[in-house]
C-alpha cells in the first residue's frame, strides 16, 4: 500500500517516526521519555470517552425495542431490531477479540522488562466464557520507560526491512477487523434489493467497491468513514539519509521505540478500534426504523416487601432495570398506613422520576406507603398503584471515618461513632489500635498489623454500657507528600518570572488527599538541565546560589528537586520534584 499521495494519517505517523528517530539520536533524557506517558494517559482519556458514547448507543437500541412493543410487537419490526442488534453485539464482540490482542501484546512487552503482569482489568463475556484484557495499568510505573531493545526484538528483529510476523500480525489484526466491520456494514437486504460490500487490498480502489453499496442515505459515507479509519498502511514513507524510503509498517512504529512510546502507539490502534466499532453501531441503530419509547435514563433497582428483618428472619429481595425520562416530571400521590382515605386527603407529590419521598417522624414499628404514579400509555395517562413496606427499628450502633476509609499508620486518624437510642457512646480499640478522646471524636493510633478493630458500645442515662459491635479497618503506611515550590506542585510548567519570585520549599499533600499532617524539608538538591554542576542546601529556603542557577536555566528545560523531608512520625525520607520552565 506504499505510494501514491500519503493521507492526513499516514503523514503523522510518518513525522511521529521522525520526531522519535530525532530524540533517541539525541539520547533523550527520561524526562523527555515520560512526555509519551502523558500521551497514552490522554488516548486512555478519549477511548473511555468514545466507549461512553457506544454504550449509550447500545441503550438506544433498548429505547427502539421498547418503543416497537408500545406499537404491538409488529413481526417485521421485531426481525428488523434483531437483524441489526446482532449486527451490533458481533461487532462488540469482535471489537473485544482485537483490542485483548493489542493490549495482550503491550502487556507482553511491558512484562519483558518489568518482570510481571500490567493488566489492570479484564471482561468476561457470560455467553461464550472468554475473558478479554480491557485496561492496562498506568504507564507511570514502568522503571525502563528507555528501553528500545525489547520493542525492537519482539516486533521487528533483526531486519527492519523485513519484520518478524508478531509485528505484521498487528497491523493483520486491524485490517481483518476493517474488512469485517465494513462488510457488516454494506451486506443486507432490503426489500427486493440486495446489496453487499467486499473491502478492497488497496485504499484506492475504494471507490468501485462501493458502487455495490446501498446509493440511498448515508450507507457510503459511513463505509467510507471505517474503512479509512482502520486502513493501516503496509509501508510508509519515511526521510532517510537525504531520501524517502519506505519502510514497513511496524517498522515505522517499534524500531528503537522506548516501551513507554510502543505502548502509546498501541494504545493509539486501541482507541481506532473503538472509534470505529462506535461508529459502526451508530449505524446499526440508524437502519431500526422504530419510535425509540420516551425514556434517557436506565438505573438498576433493588426492592423487597420489607426493609427491615430480625436476626434469623428471611427476605424475599427483587432486582430489576427502570427506564425513565428524567426530564418530564412525573405525578405521584400518596399515604401512610390507610388505604381507605379519600382523594381530598392524600398528600401529593410532583418532581422529577427519581426524587425520594421523605418518610420521617415515624414512631417504632411497620408502616405501609400506599400511591398511585400517573404512567403514559400508548398516549394515555393512566394512574398505576403501588406500596412499599418499611419498618423503624430499635437502637443500633456504627463507626465511621469522616476523613478517610482506612487508619493510616502514624497518623493522628479523627474517628467518629453514632448510637441511636443512647445519649452517648464510647469507643474501645480492641485489637492493633489505641484511641484517645479529643473533643467529641477519638483520635486513633494503629500499630504496625495489617488490620485493627475498634467496637462501640452505647452508653445509658444511668451509665451502663451495652455493646453495639465491633468494626474492623484496614491499616496502611501514610501516603508521600508532594513537593511544592511557591505556588507550584510537582509537575508544573511556568515562566521563569514565576520560578524565581520563591525560595520556599515545602512537603504536604495536594488539595485531592484529605489528610492534616506536617511535614518539614531536612535538605535539598537543585538541578537545572544543562548546568555544569547541581546545588546542594538543608531546610526549606533555596540559597542564592541555587536560585542564580535556576534563574540561567533557558526556555523549555526541567528543574529537579531532589529532597530529604520528615514526616509525623518514622525516619527521613526522599522525594523528588520537576519543574518545567515556559
Amino acid at each position: 500500500m506504499a505510494g501514491g499521495k500519503e493521507t492526513p494519517r499516514q503523514k503523522m505517523i510518518g513525522m511521529m517516526y521522525l520526531v522519535l528517530t530525532a530524540l533517541l539520536a539525541l539520547n533523550v533524557s527520561k524526562e523527555i521519555i515520560t512526555a509519551f506517558v502523558t500521551i497514552n494517559d490522554k488516548l486512555d482519556v478519549s477511548g473511555e470517552i468514545v466507549q461512553q458514547g457506544t454504550r449509550s448507543s447500545f441503550g438506544d437500541f433498548q429505547s427502539k425495542r421498547l418503543g416497537i412493543e408500545q406499537q404491538g410487537n409488529d413481526p417485521a419490526a421485531i426481525e428488523a431490531f434483531e437483524f441489526w442488534y446482532n449486527k451490533a453485539r458481533k461487532a462488540q464482540h469482535r471489537k473485544y477479540q482485537i483490542v485483548h490482542h493489542i493490549l495482550s501484546e503491550s502487556n507482553e512487552m511491558i512484562k519483558a522488562a518489568e518482570k510481571e503482569d500490567w493488566i489492570a482489568e479484564t471482561f468476561k463475556d457470560e455467553n461464550t466464557g472468554e475473558e478479554f484484557i480491557i485496561e492496562l495499568r498506568s504507564l507511570h510505573e514502568i522503571n525502563s520507560m528507555d528501553n528500545y531493545d525489547i520493542p525492537t526484538n519482539m516486533f521487528i528483529g533483526g531486519n527492519p526491512q523485513q519484520p518478524i510476523q508478531r509485528g505484521l500480525n498487528l497491523r493483520d489484526s486491524i485490517i481483518a477487523f476493517r474488512d469485517y466491520i465494513t462488510k457488516e456494514m454494506g451486506t443486507y437486504t432490503l426489500g427486493d434489493d440486495s446489496f453487499f460490500f467486499e473491502a478492497p487490498a488497496d485504499t484506492s480502489m475504494l471507490e468501485e467497491a462501493l458502487q455495490s453499496v446501498n446509493p440511498e442515505g448515508t450507507d457510503r459515507e459511513a463505509i467510507r468513514r471505517v474503512y479509512n479509519a482502520l486502513s493501516v498502511p503496509e509501508k510508509i514513507s519515511v526521510r532517510h539519509g537525504g531520501r524517502n524510503v519506505d519502510m514497513p509498517w511496524p517498522s515505522v512504529m517499534f524500531d528503537h521505540a522506548p516501551i513507554v512510546a510502543a505502548a502509546a502507539m498501541l494504545t493509539a490502534l486501541k482507541v481506532d478500534v473503538l472509534t470505529a466499532e462506535s461508529q459502526a453501531i451508530d449505524f446499526f441503530l440508524s437502519k431500526i426504523d422504530a419510535p425509540s419509547f420516551n425514556f434517557n435514563k436506565i438505573e438498576p433497582l433493588a426492592f423487597s416487601q420489607t426493609s427491615y428483618i430480625n436476626r434469623g428472619d428471611s427476605i424475599g429481595l427483587q432486582v430489576m432495570v427502570a427506564a425513565y425520562d428524567s426530564m418530564k416530571p412525573m405525578k405521584l400521590r400518596y399515604w401512610i398506613n390507610d388505604s381507605l382515605k379519600k382523594d381530598e386527603n392524600m398528600l401529593k407529590f410532583e418532581g422529577e422520576t427519581g426524587d425520594k419521598l421523605m418518610l420521617k417522624d415515624m414512631p417504632s414499628g411497620n408502616h405501609v406507603v400506599f400511591g398511585n404514579t400517573a404512567v403514559e400509555i400508548k398516549g394515555k395517562e393512566e394512574w398505576v398503584p403501588w406500596t412499599f413496606n418499611f419498618a423503624v427499628g430499635e437502637p443500633s450502633g456504627t463507626v465511621s471515618l469522616p476523613e478517610m476509609n482506612v487508619l493510616y499508620r502514624g497518623y493522628n486518624n479523627k474517628v467518629t461513632g453514632a448510637a441511636s437510642g443512647y445519649p452517648s457512646f464510647k469507643l474501645a480499640g480492641t485489637s492493633n489500635v489505641s484511641l484517645r478522646q479529643s473533643g467529641n471524636d477519638y483520635i486513633a493510633s494503629p500499630g504496625s498489623g495489617r488490620t485493627a478493630t475498634i467496637s462501640i458500645s452505647g452508653v445509658a442515662e444511668d451509665g451502663t454500657t451495652a455493646s453495639l459491635g465491633s468494626f474492623e479497618f484496614r491499616v496502611q503506611p501514610m501516603p508521600k507528600p508532594t513537593i511544592r515550590w511557591g505556588s507550584l506542585w510537582d509537575g508544573d510548567g511556568a515562566p521563569m518570572a514565576t520560578l524565581r519570585s520563591s525560595n520556599r520549599i515545602a512537603a504536604m499533600y495536594p488539595p485531592e488527599i484529605p489528610l492534616e499532617a506536617q511535614f518539614s524539608i531536612v535538605d535539598w538538591e537543585v538541578q537545572v538541565q544543562g548546568a555544569p554542576r547541581n546545588i546542594e542546601g538543608r531546610g526549606s529556603t533555596l540559597s542564592e546560589a541555587a536560585m542564580s542557577t535556576i534563574r540561567q536555566a533557558p526556555r523549555g528545560s526541567l528543574i529537579t528537586l531532589s529532597t530529604t523531608y520528615k514526616g509525623p512520625a518514622g525516619p527521613p525520607q526522599r522525594r523528588n520534584a520537576s519543574f518545567k520552565v515556559q
